[in-house]
């Protein structure tokens, strides 16, 4: 993490304290500045206090006002001190404080914080850099053309190139982050120091007026390229400072202009800084962004190659290079198995097969052909008693070569496991046939007793009994029609859900006078509860041609829901109208209803809500399936259930055409939903 970002999301004390420092620092390098410049000069020779008052800024984070004030505080002290004239004082102190201001918002516009971490962060330094200095410049320059009476275009350019220069140089340390993205020997970091060291001595000692200012890149590049970005920003600085002092003193390349005007020297210098230290900049902004792509590509290839080499099918990745050679950079054991290898030759992932007419590729004629013709398409492999589909395709590359791909996959494995299934399948169909089967054998062998006990129960009721034999005769009766009715039940859905079923003839009849005799029988379903059953029925007939004996059973269960669900005393409602081309038929009840949540559930087998206001009721769960399946696949209408508009109980709406024949009996086994919910 970089020094500003640290700090700046560091605790306010240490904050406040940092900018502060930097404040004072900026400010005493200021006055040093202003003394060292030469004899009646009204601008500096350079001006590293640029980069300290904006890498304050940086720190201090929500409070850069406060900040800026500061160091135009700063830099108007150290005018003053230096002797300075009043209106340079104001002017160089104001331009100062917005420079810094202006850099510091440019580096975090739109981030949390500044980073210079790549190329593209670090041309958004370079212009913020620009424009930073380009706006003290123009303020500085006004500034000593009014008060000093410098030529305007000369002080300007002076100051861009001090402060420019010194933003380049000193606030990258402040910035770069120090992590890097490979490990550096100890010994190379103090090689690498020597070398700069030795070099820069060489280049700017006193001794020394030989033309190689530049000679110290190739030092700075080194690092650059292997040393984390942050050693080379001290670098950067460390060569500014030691180049600018051993000019002064007469060493180096700069020093014999200073004859002809140290104007000429100062730009040179800092041309020799801004250079230095972008070249510099760049390269490790470069380095870093190709660290990162590296840790993705690598990422990117241990996820390919991991599924390349655990997948089922055979994968072979290869390069189709320019001198006609095929290049395997990536084969797994399934394709190596097609290919009846246990392993690859190791030439086939250096030196690469040739694409020579008539000498093998990877052993197969088919395959060879397509791989030697550069094009997609697919041939047959057979190894042992396998056969293998192999997939060609080629993606060229911009620089002449070509990436092919070629996928081979088991067909043989591929028909064992359709005719697994398939007979997973046939098995399923015989184990259903054989469980219809049976449910209807053992629900026609229970009606028999049932129906004789029903009778005797029919006579016992004739008889005068005592009241106990009374009551034990009303509990047989009672528990062997329910019985019976469970049994028909499950005929009932036995008969559906057979592979031969047998489908009545549809006839016509009045729907109208169906529905009133369902509702009288209805009424005597639970007489002792007084349940009211409310019609509202057409007054002329209603004539539909349907299987009568379908309709009369789906009414008939959702009467018999409606009348068992609803509350002592309660309504349940009928109603009976158009409904586009067919007919709509309502049963309403004031129950407790069904909560949406079991409303998806309520037509599978044996479903039953377990609750208080559900629990109690009697039932199987197989009325709702069976009107289902009535209704989808015998009368091809439509059901569906939902919640009354008062909010307490349940509406069934069934709709069904006005005409319909059914359909001649299948092989399959219908697939239909199950179970029931009231």
């Amino acid at each position: 993490m970089a020094f500003t970002t640290a700090v700046g999301f560091g605790r306010p004390a240490a904050r406040r304290t940092v900018v502060a420092t930097l404040i004072v620092l900026a400010g005493i390098i200021s006055y040093f500045s202003v003394e060292l410049r030469p004899a009646g000069a009204a601008i500096a020779a350079w001006w590293p206090a640029a980069g300290l008052g904006a890498a304050a800024l940086l720190v201090s984070r929500g409070t850069r006002l406060l900040a800026a004030t500061g160091i135009l505080f700063a830099a108007m002290a150290a005018n003053t001190l230096a002797g300075r004239e009043w209106g340079l004082t104001v002017g160089y102190g104001i331009g100062n404080a917005v420079e810094a201001w202006v850099v510091a918002w440019i580096l975090t516009r739109g981030r949390a914080a500044a980073r210079l971490d790549g190329v593209s962060d670090i041309a958004r330094f370079l212009v913020a850099c620009i424009v930073g200095s380009g706006v003290f410049s123009a303020i500085g320059g006004v500034t000593a053309f009014i008060v000093a009476d410098r030529p305007l275009e000369v002080a300007f350019f002076s100051l861009l190139a001090s402060h420019f220069s010194a933003l380049v140089v000193v606030l990258p340390l402040f910035v770069l982050s120090p992590r890097t993205h490979g490990r550096v020997h100890p010994v190379e970091v103090v090689a690498q120091v020597a070398v700069l060291a030795l070099i820069t001595w060489f280049v700017f000692s006193p001794t020394s007026d030989l033309p190689i200012a530049y000679l110290p890149l190739i030092a700075l590049l080194w690092a650059a390229f292997r040393l984390p970005a942050v050693v080379v920003a001290a670098e950067i600085l460390v060569l500014a400072t030691a180049a600018t002092i051993l000019t002064v003193l007469g060493g180096g390349p700069f020093a014999p202009f200073i004859a002809t005007g140290e104007r000429t020297t100062v730009l040179l210098l800092q041309g020799f800084l801004i250079v230095h230290a972008l070249a510099a900049l760049f390269v490790s902004g470069a380095r870093n962004d190709w660290g990162r792509a590296l840790v993705r590509v690598e990422a990117q290839e241990e996820l390919l190659r991991g599924g390349i080499v655990n997948a089922e099918s055979g994968i072979v990745i290869a390069e189709h290079t320019d001198d006609s050679r095929l290049v395997i950079r990536g084969i797994n054991r399934a394709a190596l198995a097609a290919l009846g290898l246990e392993s690859a030759p190791p030439e086939w992932f250096e030196a690469g097969i040739p694409l020579v007419p008539g000498q093998p590729v990877l052993g197969n004629r088919g395959l060879d052909a397509l791989l030697r013709s550069g094009e997609a398409g697919e041939a047959e492999l057979t190894r042992d008693d396998r056969r293998f589909d192999a997939q060609v395709s080629t993606r060229p590359l911009s620089r002449g070569t070509a990436i092919v791909t070629i996928v081979m996959s088991d067909v043989t494995r591929r028909q064992e496991r359709e005719d697994a299934v398939v007979q997973s399948l046939v098995r399923l169909r015989d184990l259903n046939q054989q469980k219809d089967d049976f449910i209807a054998s053992v629900s026609h062998e229970l009606r028999t007793p049932v129906t004789a006990i029903m009778g005797f129960s029919e006579q016992l009721a004739d008889e005068a009994l005592g009241a106990q034999a009374q009551q034990a005769a009303d509990v047989i009766d009672r528990n062997a029609r329910r019985l019976a009715d469970v049994i028909e039940d499950v005929l009932e859905l036995s008969r559906l859900t057979g592979s031969a079923t047998i489908r009545r003839a549809a006839s016509e009849f009045d729907l109208r006078d169906l529905i009133e005799l369902a509702a009288e029988d209805a009424r005597g379903l639970y007489p002792a509860r007084q349940i009211v059953i409310e019609t509202s029925l057409p007054d002329e007939p209603v004539p539909v041609v349907l299987v009568r004996q379908d309709v009369q059973r789906v009414i008939a269960n959702l009467l018999s829901n409606a009348v068992k669900f609803s509350p002592v005393g309660g309504t349940v409602t009928v109603g009976l109208g158009p409904a586009g081309d067919g007919v709509e038929i309502t049963i309403g009840d004031r129950g407790p209803g069904i909560p949406a949540e079991h409303l998806p559930h309520v037509w599978e087998r044996f479903y039953r809500i377990q609750d208080e206001s559900h629990r109690d009721a009697p039932g199987t769960g197989l009325g709702l399936p069976i009107v289902k399946a009535l209704v989808d696949e015998r009368l091809r209408g439509r059901i569906t259930l939902e919640p009354q508009p008062t909010g307490t109980g349940t509406l069934a709406r069934v709709l069904l055409p006005r005409e319909t024949f059914p359909a001649p009996p299948t092989a399959s086994v219908p697939v239909m939903p199950q179970a029931s919910g009231e």
